[in-house]
């Protein structure tokens, strides 16, 4: 099922922003064309946003058949018709909302493509969850220690050993760029050992990295050292209090003191160094000060998008106050624009955003103040729902006396962590996800159902995840949906999803999530 709002997408002003003088053909994105991503659980795709539609499974599927598969291929019909929908519907919103050079599709222009790629030219690995902080706007998907400490979860399965590397080999030679994401990359033994392939081999592949940048050692040192680097480091604050607060676990001091070490190494060997920022309530007072930071640095500087949690994230504040935040930006660029070069587009583009928010809620777009007043009914929802000792049929009981109606769909996860048995959730079908990662479904759920399955509100203790969602059917009003993850000892024998729909709307035809 197509979002309506992105059938009829205009990419007119998106393609004029472009730059494809060195391409043969035009595509709406050449991620298809030229790029593999890897995830924590083995799935692979073409890039971070279409894990829903992924090409193969290590360990299941050979890299060169998923390379030369048929979901690859209906990729790329997709987008060389400029069709977002297929597949793409996270960088179409974003293109649709007014981001037209800062979408991760435009991030591929610069790879050339052929439209029959013998072999990738790029590939994205985040093969682990390794991680030493526990950052606000962050899960135990892409952090350890918060899988561990916050949500009380074993850790995440390895999928990625010997044979991946062999299998990987061959690829390497025709690589234009390797990133490495997390977790914290330089925490993951795996990237260690595919950037020593790349030494043996005589590689001189570009090594793109986005890190904490809590981690400086003789064996970081090395690796940076024998290949080429690029590093994105991500500090979200400029203040101490206000670095340690959002990336929680972090010493600002010993942070700042690995900063300069990469801008010693970037000033050393040329190599690229930018800094990133999840922009939030909790740091965007400080988002101009910062970027007058990054301009001493020299640094450029690339801006996160953060919906979840709602609290977190400017796009979900109400129209008031969010024209006091886009005020404060205007009045701050005024005084700041003169000592602005590199990032007084970043600045201006964040702004932009900012105001056609604000326009929207103006004119009665649905928006942040409706979700905000389900945000409050959705933590009472969650209220109750993870005491370990609930039976299932307590916890049931306790879903349906919190819900307008009594519909609870229960989708089971083995001590693996492999999704059991599939029934439906909201519009979709979950067959197809027997055997899958049960800790991907959730961010799956999301990438699928784009911008109609907002977060509301979440707790995770003794071993038990709840989340609180709203989801908005075509044409429909927002419906709350809990999804509650529990591990631990019996009476829970494996791990469960368990949903329920507080208001259901009229049924969809379901689509089957691949």
């Amino acid at each position: 099922m197509r979002p309506d709002h992105l059938v009829e997408l205009d990419l007119a002003g998106y393609h004029d922003r472009r730059d494809l003088g060195h391409q043969s053909f035009r595509a709406a994105c050449y991620a298809p064309f030229v790029g593999m991503s890897f995830d924590m659980n083995g799935v692979v795709s073409v890039c971070a946003f279409t894990r829903t539609t992924p090409i193969g499974q290590v360990g299941q599927d050979s890299l060169l058949d998923m390379w030369r598969g048929p979901t690859v291929r209906a990729l790329r019909r997709a987008v060389e018709h400029d069709d977002l929908t297929h597949a793409c519907t996270r960088c179409a919103e974003e293109i649709a909302g007014g981001n037209l050079t800062g979408s991760l599709a435009a991030g591929f222009d610069r790879f050339t493509a052929q439209r029959h790629p013998p072999w990738p030219t790029r590939m994205e690995f985040a093969l682990s969850n390794a991680c030493n902080l526990q950052c606000v706007m962050c899960s135990g998907e892409f952090s350890s220690s918060i899988r561990s400490s916050r949500e009380g979860l074993p850790p995440l399965p390895q999928r990625y050993g010997d044979q991946f590397l062999e299998e990987l080999s061959p690829f390497l030679p025709h690589l234009e760029q390797a990133r490495f994401l997390g977790g914290e990359p330089f925490l993951a033994e795996i990237n260690f050992r595919i950037w020593e392939r790349l030494i043996q081999l005589g590689l001189r592949v570009e090594c793109n990295v986005t890190t904490n940048g809590t981690q400086w050692s003789p064996r970081v040192e090395r690796v940076l050292e024998s290949l080429p680097f690029s590093i994105g480091i991500s500090l979200d604050g400029l203040r101490p209090e206000t670095v340690e607060s959002i990336r929680v676990g972090v010493d600002h001091e010993r942070l700042m003191g690995n900063v300069q070490r990469f801008i010693a190494y970037r000033d050393r060997t040329g190599a690229s160094l930018s800094l990133t920022y999840c922009l939030m309530v909790q740091n965007v007072a400080e988002f101009v000060d910062f970027l007058l930071l990054a301009e001493e640095l020299g640094c450029a500087v690339f801006v996160n998008t953060v919906r979840h949690p709602p609290a977190n994230s400017p796009y979900l504040l109400g129209a008031e106050e969010l024209a006091e935040v886009v005020a404060m930006l205007e009045a701050q660029r005024v005084a700041a624009s003169s000592r602005l070069n590199r990032n007084l587009g970043v600045l201006d583009g964040q702004i932009e955003r900012l105001r056609s928010q604000l326009a929207d809620l103006r004119s009665g777009e649905p928006g942040s103040s409706a979700a905000l007043e389900r945000s409050a009914r959705a933590v009472d929802l969650l209220d109750g729902l993870v005491d370990p000792s609930l039976s299932e049929v307590d916890l049931i009981a306790a879903l349906r006396a919190r819900s307008v109606d009594d519909r609870v769909d229960v989708v089971r996860a083995d001590d693996e962590d492999r999704v059991a048995v599939g029934d439906r959730f909201v519009e979709l079908d979950l067959t197809d996800w027997v055997g899958r990662p049960a800790s991907a479904l959730h961010a799956e759920l999301a990438d699928r159902l784009g911008r109609r399955l907002d977060l509301l509100a979440s707790t995770a203790r003794n071993g038990t995840v709840g989340r609180v969602m709203s989801f908005t059917a075509p044409g429909g009003s927002p419906t709350l949906v809990a999804l509650l993850v529990r591990r631990g000892p019996a009476p829970w024998t494996t791990s469960r999803f368990a949903a329920v729909v507080e208001r259901r709307e009229p049924p969809a035809t379901p689509v089957r999530l691949r």
